[in-house]
């Protein structure tokens, strides 16, 4: 009698506990899911395949894969570079399935975020925030929707002009007129029209105030509220002064109340992100920044070699100096500003210079990477996540000048 009773307390327990529910709900929430992604035809399609490989714990369990930005990040560009690969077998039929894969390499810049931890902070807590970003958002989305509501209200059919501005309704705009111009004059054809931007619909009206609240062209859209009269029938100069008010009000609920928010959830967030560090840590604030400036000052190293006599450490200390280190961020700088210098319908020379430049920049890369293999060894060198990060990145350049190579070689023999 004393084990179903034990039994049945573990089970009450569990089922009573505060997240239960929503543990329940996400499971089938997850569940249905995955069935609506299954192929009832194809039983052994890729869909259904994906479905049973996801059960295997890649996101949902503590320390995941998955569960790591960096992990993902890594992910994406393996993935980038294995795909480019493949596709180089394919004869040239998926050229520009290849050329479209190039655009990993503008990862490498986020290797500075590796080399400074303050920049890594800024992007911990940008990416922290996101979640309450999302909360912000809802409410952002639900205002504007109301605003759109109102909008389609007071202005719904009466964005329509003539391009003879004598006429103010579509019966009457028929017909030419005379269009007297600085120089000439010239017979047009009357036309109805819409402005580009308009109410007549909450679509619309979302898409006009969210350009709105961009800052750009709202004076247009502004002069056209003003100028509204009646439904299908043409503007009248300042005819509705009245209407300026609307986007007062607007102006104020969006582009300045909810970007503050925005600037201020960062700036908790950064803030928290700090103290969250030292949380558990019965310091005062003087002393942390104390033990900060120790730390930024003299930072701890994670391998360094026995023997100082040999060549490993000799190349271990030139790889850890700070002349390399901003050698390196040099390199990253300019390969930046090289990546940033293309632009569409450039001279055939000035893209074969570019091409050129990244082809050196992947060599350079290329043995910064050997150099740190011999300094730190093979195994010490991959214990490093970032490391790692630095390798896929190098190997996916190297497979992308292969490919380029391939690419060449074939147009020739074509």
């Amino acid at each position: 009698m004393l084990c179903p009773i034990l039994m049945r307390r573990a089970c009450h327990y569990v089922v009573n506990l505060r997240y239960f529910e929503m543990c329940i709900l996400l499971v089938i929430a997850a569940s249905s899911i995955a069935l609506a992604a299954e192929d009832p035809v194809a039983t052994s399609s890729d869909w259904n395949k994906i479905g049973v490989t996801s059960k295997d714990g890649l996101i949902l369990h503590d320390g995941s894969y998955f569960r790591d930005l960096w992990n993902i990040l890594d992910f994406i560009v393996v993935v980038g570079a294995l795909v480019a690969f493949a596709l180089t077998n394919n004869k040239g039929r998926d050229i520009k399935t290849i050329k479209s894969l190039r655009v990993l390499r503008v990862l490498r810049p986020l290797k500075t975020i590796k080399r400074l931890p303050k920049l890594k902070a800024v992007f911990d807590c940008v990416v922290t925030s996101l979640k309450n970003v999302f909360n912000i958002l809802i409410v952002y989305k639900l205002f504007m929707f109301i605003f759109a509501v109102i909008a389609v209200q007071l202005f719904k059919g009466k964005f329509f002009y003539c391009t003879d501005s004598s006429k103010d309704t579509e019966k009457d705009c028929q017909g030419y007129y005379i269009d007297y111009g600085k120089d000439k004059k010239e017979v047009k054809k009357r036309d109805w029209k819409r402005h580009e931007f308009h109410y007549d619909n909450v679509i619309w009206a979302l898409l006009t105030l969210f350009t709105v609240s961009t800052g750009e062209g709202w004076p247009q859209v502004l002069q056209h509220s003003v100028d509204v009269t009646e439904e299908d029938r043409g503007p009248s100069h300042g005819n509705r002064m009245e209407m300026s008010i609307f986007y007062v009000i607007y102006f104020v609920v969006f582009p300045f109340f909810f970007v503050n928010i925005f600037v201020a959830l960062i700036i908790i967030t950064f803030q928290e992100q700090g103290d969250k560090m030292m949380e558990e840590c019965s310091l005062e604030k003087n002393e942390r920044a104390c033990i900060d400036f120790a730390i930024s000052a003299k930072p701890l190293t994670r391998y360094m070699p026995q023997n100082r006599h040999t060549f490993q450490y000799r190349l271990w200390h030139f790889v850890v100096s700070p002349s390399f280190e901003y050698t390196v961020l040099t390199m990253i700088a300019l390969n930046t500003i090289v990546l940033m210098m293309k632009y569409y319908s450039a001279p055939p020379a000035y893209d074969a210079f570019l091409k050129h430049l990244n082809t050196a920049f992947t060599v350079l890369f290329s043995i910064e990477c050997v150099l740190k293999i011999l300094a730190f060894g093979f195994l010490n060198y991959f214990r490093d996540t970032w490391n790692i990060f630095d390798f896929i990145t190098v190997l996916g350049s190297i497979t992308e000048i292969v490919v380029d190579l391939q690419v060449i070689s074939l147009c020739l023999i074509v």
